[in-house]
């Protein structure tokens, strides 16, 4: 019995979850600075407690989850015409070391002087990390159909192949910096916090791969181009991940925690080698979309926000402010990405179909609050405000739609993005799990 489309919605509905309570957290925070808000809460521990769990819950337990484990497991082995993924059970129980994970992450929210739910969650995460990484691997290699070459995999495979191989190692050394006795001993939040910084830069250029190669699997079915230099989009997507992964090893094997001349030097770093990386891959992407038929349903537009964020959002954050805040405009870009798969994939994963104009209004809202929250306008706190309030009716408007398209009755045919869409899933029926035992 096929059980990969079961874990990936059941991860992509705790991004879903995560990303409700975290969202939540973050409007909170905002609110309570004007209006008390939040009560008998209202403490210093607590309130300065908040956006470090948020932070590690949108990368943690919403962006990755939902992009590798969500999406990869469901539509890799669909791809790759494998009947599942290599091992269920590795599958299984990554999912439930990160729905254990995503509970102990929430405990902080509740209990911030105890540094070891917040040491938990991270090293189940790490756990559910390597598992999967090694499962998507050897999946990949192993269980494709016969007729099913390197040459011929979708760049969505090769994006899911390439994260897993890096993400691996990473997720390895995080979870052996976690379980030093140094933690256990003290439980040090600062020290903890300062750990998961010096991750972060991996974690966001690990993500970004996956991104990208759903947004060309996007652009290209859509618009009904192929990706003519293949092997060259390949070849910079495991160059400049791997060389930044080697400066950042160094650095981390060298020192016990990054310095701050060490930081500085791997932020700009980072942001010349991604912006490398970006430059190259999206301005590609957007020739192949105007070259193609120029339509703009819904993930093609969030697959544009995440183009604007990478290419214009983040780089104006870091010249005109600082380099450090880069993290958060990588992370709204990742998180256009995940919308833009899941409007484009609904149909297969839900069978239902979902409104063009409420899907519209969802991104308008999300485009509004993120440019807000990055303070773009330079208005200062009250930018950030105004830009949670959006996210938080961005979240309200993507709840509508989806309970607006739970209700529909209407069918979709297997194939509902025309004659563009030639890779395996679209020949299969919506949804899919319906028809698969």
């Amino acid at each position: 019995m096929n059980t990969h489309y079961k874990i990936g919605m059941s991860a992509l509905f705790l991004a879903i979850l995560a990303g409700i309570s975290g969202g939540i957290a973050a409007l909170f925070v905002q609110l309570n600075t004007y209006i008390p808000v939040l009560g008998k809460f209202s403490t210093v521990d607590f309130i300065q407690n908040l956006p470090r769990t948020h932070a590690r819950m949108m990368v943690f337990f919403v962006l990755q989850p939902a992009l590798m484990l969500g999406f990869g497991a469901w539509f890799v082995p669909l791809l790759i015409k494998a009947k599942d993924m290599a091992f269920k059970g590795v599958n299984a129980f990554s999912l439930l070391c990160l729905v254990i994970g995503f509970i102990c992450n929430f405990l902080t929210f509740l209990y911030p002087d105890h540094a070891l739910f917040a040491l938990y969650s991270l090293g189940l995460w790490s756990i559910s990390a390597v598992l999967f990484s090694i499962n998507m691997l050897i999946t990949i290699i192993n269980n494709r159909a016969p007729d099913v070459s390197y040459a011929s995999l979708p760049l969505f495979v090769w994006g899911q192949g390439i994260s897993a191989a890096l993400l691996l190692p990473t997720a390895s050394i995080l979870l052996a910096a976690l379980t030093k006795n140094y933690y256990h001993a003290a439980y040090s939040a600062a020290a903890l916090q300062q750990t998961v910084r010096s991750f972060s830069y991996p974690m966001l250029m690990i993500l970004i791969i996956p991104a990208i190669c759903m947004v060309f699997h996007i652009i290209t079915t859509i618009s009904n181009q192929s990706i003519k230099q293949n092997k060259n989009v390949i070849l910079m997507l495991i160059l400049v991940p791997f060389i930044v992964l080697l400066s950042w090893n160094k650095m981390i094997f060298n020192t016990h925690l990054i310095s701050m001349h060490q930081n500085i030097t791997l932020q700009v770093f980072y942001a010349c080698a991604l912006y490398a990386l970006t430059l190259f891959l999206l301005v590609y992407c957007i020739k192949l979309f105007f070259v193609g038929k120029k339509h703009c349903p819904a993930p093609v537009l969030w697959s544009f926000g995440f183009i604007g964020l990478l290419a214009i959002g983040w780089p104006y954050q870091g010249i005109t402010k600082e380099v450090g805040l880069i993290h958060s405009s990588i992370s709204y870009g990742i998180l256009f990405a995940v919308f833009a798969g899941f409007y484009f994939w609904m149909g297969k994963i839900l069978g239902k179909q979902y409104s063009e104009l409420l899907a519209k209004i969802h991104f308008i809202t999300t485009c509004v609050g993120v440019v807000f929250t990055l303070d773009m306008f330079v208005i200062g706190e009250k930018s950030i405000l105004i830009g949670a309030v959006f996210m938080g009716l961005s979240l309200l408007s993507f709840i509508v739609m989806l309970v607006n398209a739970l209700r529909s009755e209407v069918k979709l045919p297997s194939n509902y993005w025309g004659e563009g869409a030639i890779t395996n899933e679209w020949q299969l029926p919506s949804p899919v799990f319906s028809h698969v035992k």
